[in-house]
């Protein structure tokens, strides 16, 4: 059982705003009391030079700009939308190209890394086993399967998510060679693997000891901030975007009482609202997806009503939004540019909250 104790509090959206809001005159202020001293010294420059200078400011403004908001651009098959819009979980043979020579650190996060291909997919895959250090079973096989080319059943949750930046196009099903890194460009992941070689290896979702996962108003601030375009041709969707990260986040799902809980081949789809640790509304809705038979589905199906779970998740594209999107754009064509459609995995139980935190 957790420790902390909830706070009533409200959406931080105010707050966000105020943090980030600063007064233009004091820079206005600023640069004329630079101007006046230049001015007063004598320092006076010939017109074609704060032209130049203006033009090289602007060109090294236009290059970090870019740099921050690099386009990714994925291109997904319909049918493969349809498929997983309401699956946890993908099962695939998996190649192994490169991998890593030993689990990170608990600190990093104290997953293996694995880069690969899968046929199912289409896309460059980097598949991790969680709390990998714990499992050196599964570790010792990916490393016997390491370049040899001979594709090994792996099951795990899939997920689309823009981990990295830069400019980045992924189509699914263009051909692809093998990977000489552990770090491909991708936007596809197997994370967690939960089932390696026909042998269940669930038990590694589960908090990762002496990791820090990712502040809940910080990382939810930022899902829902994230903007997309979403562009559509006879049997493919396009979805641009920029980088997301913010992989781990620790924060209280409360399951919303008045809504269907989805129930999966492969697991469990419920509305939940989203607090920070110390009770701050963060998000009102949003899905909450369980892997079939994982602990933290046992919590939930356990759960009193209106109790709330502490948890660890990882965000993901959400395949079900992105459906709805498309089959219903025609009523309101403002969907194809509303921001980037996400749900959260949990991974992670901490212990639940009383239902009296929330009254």
């Amino acid at each position: 059982m957790n420790s902390f104790r909830l706070k009533n509090g409200n959406s931080t959206n105010e707050k966000f705003s105020d943090r980030v809001g600063f007064d233009r005159r004091t820079r206005s202020d600023l640069w004329s009391g630079i101007s006046r001293s230049r001015q007063a010294q004598g320092c006076h420059r010939p017109a074609i030079f704060s032209r130049r200078l203006a033009a090289a400011l602007f060109l090294l403004l236009s290059v970090v700009c870019s740099s921050l908001f690099a386009n990714i651009e994925i291109t997904l098959k319909d049918d493969f939308i349809e498929q997983f819009k309401d699956r946890a979980t993908i099962s695939v043979s998996f190649v192994v190209d490169k991998a890593h020579r030993h689990p990170n650190p608990p600190k990093k996060d104290g997953d293996l890394h694995a880069a690969g291909r899968a046929d199912e997919v289409g896309l460059p895959i980097v598949a991790e086993i969680m709390n990998a250090s714990s499992q050196k079973s599964a570790v010792d096989a990916i490393h016997q399967a390491e370049g040899t080319g001979n594709p090994i059943p792996l099951t795990g949750v899939w997920r689309l998510w823009c981990e990295h930046g830069g400019e980045n196009k992924q189509v699914q099903g263009e051909p692809l060679q093998p990977f000489d890194t552990t770090n491909p460009p991708h936007v596809f992941q197997i994370h967690p693997i939960t089932n390696f070689n026909t042998t269940s290896i669930i038990g590694t979702l589960h908090p990762i000891q002496g990791y820090k996962p990712k502040d809940a108003e910080t990382a939810f601030l930022k899902y829902e901030s994230l903007k997309s375009h979403i562009s559509l041709t006879a049997d493919r969707t396009t979805v641009l975007t920029t980088m997301a990260g913010y992989n781990y986040v620790e924060f209280v799902a409360v399951p919303l009482q008045n809504e269907h809980q989805a129930t999966f081949t492969d697991g469990t789809g419920v509305l939940a609202t989203v607090y920070d640790l110390n009770g701050n509304l963060l998000v009102r809705k949003r899905r909450m997806v369980f892997v079939k038979d994982s602990p933290e589905e046992t919590a939930l199906k356990s759960l009193k009503p209106g109790q709330g779970m502490h948890v660890l998740g990882v965000p993901r594209i959400s395949l079900k939004l992105l459906s709805f999107r498309v089959a219903h754009h025609a009523e309101n064509e403002q969907m194809l540019d509303w921001g980037l459609p996400y749900e959260v995995v949990i991974v992670g139980f901490y212990g639940k909250v009383p239902a009296s935190n929330f009254e």
